[in-house]
């Protein structure tokens, strides 16, 4: 048994070193927006975390973890997230969601990126606060409040070192009405992009993309 674990654990190391690039990011939470009055509770003095009167922002301690798995250069990937945090009202609360994402940005240490997909949020019940008003299509499932949802995240990346990035992104969807903004690092754990006869994926700061890269990859 121990033999095949091993042997499973080899295989998924050996594939994301070998087939393809791969990524993976850890970031934290730690403040959250919310922009749109009308998705906000009516009485915002529910938001034990609240920063300001208003409910405008809100602390939200947590972490995220990300896997990229890279099926086009750099350019594009899926993307597989688990965050767990302190919601608006200090509850528990989590998501996961997979992303298609896309890099729309890449000049020399900066690149930007874009993803959008399914995913999962859930949380500790707001019910338990008798000033919660059930205003935003939370599912009950028992002590705990579930919402499928359509993720959006925008990721600012900056070049630090060879397998390294730290970035700065916004992402939305994974609780009702908010905005979060999250800092942390991406690991590269494959640095060049392979494909045949390319003499400029090697350059410093360059990680794919590019007219000339693309058509060696077609034509190869």
């Amino acid at each position: 048994m121990k033999v095949l674990k091993l042997a499973i654990l080899f295989l998924i190391i050996f594939n994301m070193q070998t087939f393809s690039q791969s990524s993976l990011d850890l970031k934290l939470m730690f403040l959250s927006l919310h922009p749109v009055k009308d998705m906000r509770q009516p009485d915002t003095k529910i938001y034990e975390n609240s920063i300001d009167n208003n409910g405008n922002l809100i602390k939200c301690p947590g972490i995220i973890f990300e896997y990229n798995k890279y099926f086009y250069l750099t350019t594009w990937s899926f993307q597989f997230t688990q965050g767990v945090f302190v919601d608006a009202i200090a509850n528990l609360a989590g998501f996961t969601h997979l992303l298609l994402d896309y890099k729309l940005y890449h000049k020399k240490k900066i690149a930007v990126n874009i993803g959008l997909g399914p995913g999962l949020s859930y949380r500790q019940s707001w019910f338990n606060n008798n000033r919660y008003v059930p205003n935003d299509k939370y599912a009950i499932n028992g002590d705990i409040q579930t919402k499928w949802f359509l993720a959006s995240e925008l990721d600012f990346n900056y070049y630090v070192g060879k397998r390294l990035d730290v970035n700065l992104s916004l992402l939305s969807g994974h609780e009702y009405g908010t905005v979060s903004i999250n800092f942390g690092m991406r690991y590269w754990v494959n640095s060049i992009v392979k494909f045949k006869d390319c003499n400029t994926c090697k350059k410093k700061y360059r990680r794919g993309g590019g007219f000339k890269l693309w058509w060696k990859k077609l034509w190869h």
